[in-house]
């Protein structure tokens, strides 16, 4: 008796994609994109920022008043430090790509 084999089906190459994988409707992603930072790293940098311009402004207070100015003037000084360090800071880390 001859030995059996089974009729195998012969494999047919695929078919080439009518359009590229990439244009699938948006609401088939799964994923989120990474093309940015995550919305944690820009919290941590802006509270990077918020923190550099307190402790810029408090430096500032302490050094007016040590210097001689009057409260206002002391007070005055370190609202304007802390913008002042803060946009810099902040300018900094869009520079870098974290916002």
């Amino acid at each position: 008796m001859p030995p059996i084999t089974p009729n195998l089906p012969t494999a047919q190459p695929p078919a080439p994609p009518s359009a590229p994988q990439e244009a699938a409707a948006p609401h088939d992603a799964t994923a989120p994109t990474t093309n940015g930072p995550s919305k944690t790293v820009k919290v941590l940098a802006i509270l990077i920022a918020v923190l550099s311009g307190a402790v810029g402004a408090l430096i500032a207070l302490m050094l007016t008043r040590h210097l001689g100015a009057t409260a206002l003037i002391a007070i005055g000084s370190a609202g304007v430090t802390f913008l002042g360090v803060t946009t810099t800071v902040k300018y900094i880390e869009e520079k870098l790509g974290l916002l």
